[in-house]
């Protein structure tokens, strides 16, 4: 049988709780909508129809939906309660500022802004920079990964299937348009842009790892700046891709690890398709810049040298 829907916050309540809450509505709605799919499961195993393993594994899914519902309206109380309170701490800490005298105000909050901030710059731009030089380097003098090509073409075929069907499957309004290849290509294309530099450059190792920090800088700042000339892709655009299956069950599941030989001998579990979708936003990867590290560049490399 199934379970009753819980009927979801109206508009007019939503408007009135505020941003906080409206995204605990948002977690609530999502699982009441993935609650009500499991009761359909339930309801077709119960007539004795057959469950495909994705349906299976949201099936079992479900004490930890109905936990999650649970403790979301659990806290929903006890949150805004949280909210009224730091609200009234902000309203007498600037009661506060008021009473002071605006020259005492400015000086304090420029002296207090100005200092962390730039510090704050700097340690970032070194961090990024210290991490790139790592990752930069450490894919420079990468042959292990040549040498297993075969393997790591099937898990990462592998990996790629099943982000794309985890996404397929997740019945969200939030969610927007569904991932397609393209969209994963592209998420590869500007991680190699990241920490390799493009074949046939004439820059140093130097100057291709400015270029990289770049591409990191404009990365973490969320820029809505082309991710190449001529493209369309933003930074920003890219980035909500990225987020979309850092969100999904894809992210969190736990893999079954095969052998590779297993992997090889059973292509079929490795090459099915998702079933076509309309509207990505990313077009067609015509950007696509091949960097140090891939197979085809580090044989170039080898008959020039």
């Amino acid at each position: 049988m199934a379970a009753a829907e819980v009927p979801a916050p109206s508009l007019s309540e939503i408007a009135n709780e505020g941003p906080v809450l409206n995204l605990v509505n948002k977690r609530l709605r999502a699982l009441r909508k993935r609650l009500n799919r499991i009761s359909q499961m339930e309801e077709s195993r119960a007539q004795g129809k057959t469950l495909n393993k994705e349906q299976e594994e949201t099936l079992r899914s479900k004490p930890y939906v109905v936990a999650g519902i649970d403790e979301l309206e659990k806290i929903r109380q006890p949150l805004l309660s949280a909210l009224d309170q730091e609200i009234e701490l902000v309203l007498a800490k600037n009661s506060h500022k008021i009473d002071s005298s605006p020259g005492e105000i400015a000086d304090e909050g420029n002296a207090a802004a100005a200092e962390p901030e730039v510090k704050e710059q700097i340690g970032d731009a070194s961090a990024v920079s210290d991490l790139l030089n790592l990752l930069y380097f450490g894919s420079i003098f990468d042959v292990q990964t040549l040498m297993r090509a075969n393997d790591n073409m099937l898990r990462r075929t592998h990996e790629r299937n099943c982000c794309l069907t985890y996404d397929y499957v997740t019945d969200d309004d939030a969610a927007g348009d569904p991932l397609k290849e393209l969209d994963l290509d592209v998420v590869a294309t500007v991680g190699g842009l990241l920490i390799s530099r493009p074949v046939n450059s004439s820059l140093s190792h130097k100057d291709s790892l400015e270029k990289c920090a770049d591409h990191a800088k404009l990365w973490l700042t969320n820029a809505a700046q082309p991710i190449e000339a001529g493209s369309n892709i933003t930074y920003a655009g890219l980035r909500e891709k990225l987020n979309k299956i850092m969100a999904s069950d894809y992210f969190t599941t736990t893999p079954e690890i095969r052998a590779p030989v297993d992997v090889a001998a059973a292509p079929g579990n490795y090459t099915f398709q998702v079933p076509p979708v309309h509207g990505s936003v990313i077009p067609p990867a015509s950007m696509h810049v091949p960097v140090e590290g891939s197979g085809t560049e580090f044989q170039q490399e080898v008959i020039s040298s």
